[in-house]
């Protein structure tokens, strides 16, 4: 055999070698400890011995498969949503505005992040935030439309206990926690 064959075909091999490095190397996702990799495209069995389509990683790496995987990150960083004069009738009838804010996050917890992937995977903070909203707002009215304008000025914390509590089922469904809830101000409408 002729060397500079020899030579050739060494080289070819590193070139070769090398690219197939880069390639699996850009397919190595990792993220901090506030996200989650939700990696679909495979089925995969859950402990409970259910079968899905996808898996999740949380604070760590994993690698993707090219072709057969795909890589979704969702947060689960803490955001806030304003509630600025939040309409509501009091159980005497007379109209108010409360000002509120709540800090929402996606729970770490698989079922939680499942639940949340299905919600808001594809959205935006701002689409999560408008779909959220309604959610509270709907429980500041139902729990200020049960109490007096005096009732309601007396203890605004007790206030927002009563809507973190209504919530958190609803929020729940859709794998959130709130973190906290804070009425602000209260006044006539």
């Amino acid at each position: 055999m002729n060397s500079s064959f020899i030579i050739f075909a060494a080289a070819a091999m590193i070139v070769v070698v090398f690219v197939f490095s880069v390639i699996l190397f850009s397919r190595y996702a990792k993220v901090g400890p506030n996200q989650a990799l939700i990696v679909s495209g495979r089925q995969v069995q859950l402990p409970d011995g259910t079968r899905v389509g996808f898996r999740i990683v949380k604070g760590g790496g994993t690698f993707v498969l090219p072709v057969i995987e795909k890589v979704d990150l969702i947060s689960l960083e803490v955001f806030t949503i304003e509630m600025p004069k939040t309409k509501a009738r009091t159980s005497e009838g007379k109209p108010v505005e409360a000002d509120c804010v709540a800090q929402v996050k996606i729970k770490g917890d698989d079922s939680s992040i499942v639940a949340a992937a299905g919600h808001f995977l594809s959205k935006s903070d701002a689409n999560v935030k408008s779909i959220v909203r309604p959610v509270l707002e709907k429980h500041v009215r139902t729990t200020l439309g049960n109490l007096s304008v005096e009732e309601i000025r007396r203890d605004l914390d007790a206030c927002a206990t009563s809507v973190q509590a209504a919530a958190s089922l609803d929020l729940g469904a859709m794998g959130l926690g709130m973190v906290s809830f804070t009425v602000q101000d209260v006044h006539a409408a």
